[in-house]
């Protein structure tokens, strides 16, 4: 069976001293829960796995009994809890700190390992009460490498549908991948994960917004426009603050201008998915046998995807540029580097607007993704320190 890298990465830090609870994080189907199991498959110690799905709510001490059950499996040596749906239980956050606590202050060897669904209801609980207690392994959707050992999907497949394994199996039958799609990822997250995390005064724009946006992947687009799109009323604030959520939830983002001030940076962002397959889920007319605009657009979509996902988690961000009529698809940048990066699916193809980004930023630099330039496998492939001058 393919295994990611993040079970290596959990299988060595459960090798490690107990120091931290683990927090799988990431979007919903991208393989948090198998990557545990496949880290845990020979380890040699007790665990005690519980899943709190299909749990309205658990009662008062339900994490207290799995802890006291492990306690008692590791007669005084180690065992391991994983936690998955953790974000079903409620007051979850509170109840780990409390008996984790109590472990380091009685020298008590319990590793914990916790997993969710809800990407922003996870997030929510480390942040409010088990800061300096956690450590992430974050889990994002499959990059091209990732999909084409595992699947066999070539680079068009990756770009059209790509990103989440559950789908790749059904490739070959597009209805039955689009039902998938929305109904396993996109409607639980949007109706399920967002709702909620926080008290949403109209749902149906935060879909519309979704699924308008996600369709205009690789797309500069002002939070007006957006607006006019939409069916359902609201205002330039709600539609930013509802994609602040669908960001954090790992669907999809706004990609902010390079070196604007906030005000410009809010004024007109570059949308982009976390992972293709969304977009074409979400109605993106893309296919093996699409026309050269949208081929452009769908490779660039594919490479902004993959420096999204790769920046999670880093001190580096992703952006984009335009200074006039010359303009810069991304700009990968941190307090001490930045690397603008074109895309191309053309023969040929201007470097006027890298040329430029490189008169105004001499120790930048500038990289063309596609014909004349760096192959898009071989730029896939690459990691994320060879993309930056000087690595944050």
């Amino acid at each position: 069976m393919f295994e990611r890298q993040h079970v290596s990465d959990l299988r060595n830090r459960l090798a490690e001293p107990r120091r931290t609870i683990i927090a799988l994080t990431g979007p919903r189907q991208v393989g948090k829960t198998t990557i545990v199991r496949q880290a845990l498959n020979d380890i040699k110690i007790p665990v005690i796995y519980e899943n709190a799905d299909g749990l309205v709510r658990p009662a008062d001490g339900w994490i207290a009994d799995i802890w006291a059950r492990a306690r008692a499996a590791a007669a005084g040596g180690t065992a391991v809890i994983v936690i998955d749906e953790i974000q079903k239980v409620a007051d979850w956050s509170e109840s780990l700190k409390r008996e984790w606590d109590a472990d380091t202050w009685n020298g008590v060897d319990i590793r914990v390992v916790i997993l969710g669904s809800s990407t922003l209801l996870v997030n929510t609980g480390l942040r409010e009460s088990l800061a300096g207690r956690f450590e992430r392994i974050r889990v994002m959707p499959w990059t091209y490498s990732e999909m084409h050992e595992a699947f066999g999907m070539d680079l068009d497949d990756v770009a059209v549908y790509g990103g989440y394994p559950g789908a790749a199996e059904f490739v070959a039958d597009q209805s039955r991948w689009s039902t998938y799609m929305l109904d396993s990822i996109i409607e639980s997250v949007v109706l399920k994960d967002v709702l909620q995390m926080q008290r949403i005064d109209n749902p149906a724009l935060l879909r519309q917004l979704f699924m308008v946006g996600a369709a205009m992947s690789a797309r500069e687009v002002s939070f007006t426009k957006l607006l006019g799109m939409v069916q359902d009323r609201g205002n330039a604030a709600t539609i930013i603050n509802y994609l602040d959520l669908l960001d954090e939830a790992g669907l999809l983002c706004g990609l902010n201008k390079y070196r604007t001030s906030v005000m410009k940076k809010r004024s007109s962002p570059k949308l982009q998915v976390f992972a293709n397959g969304i977009a074409t889920a979400c109605g993106a007319e893309w296919s093996r046998s699409m026309t050269n605009d949208r081929r452009g657009r769908c490779y660039e979509s594919l490479i902004g995807s993959h420096l999204r996902n790769a920046v999670e988690g880093t001190k580096l961000e992703l952006g984009w540029w335009r200074d006039g009529s010359n303009e810069v698809d991304f700009v990968l940048h941190g307090n001490r580097t930045r690397t603008a990066i074109e895309v191309s699916t053309g023969v040929s193809h201007s470097r006027r607007g890298l040329e430029q980004f490189k008169a105004e930023h001499p120790d930048a630099r500038t990289m063309l993704v596609g014909p004349g330039g760096i192959p898009f496998i071989e730029f896939l492939s690459m990691p994320l320190e060879e993309l930056v001058s000087d690595h944050d």
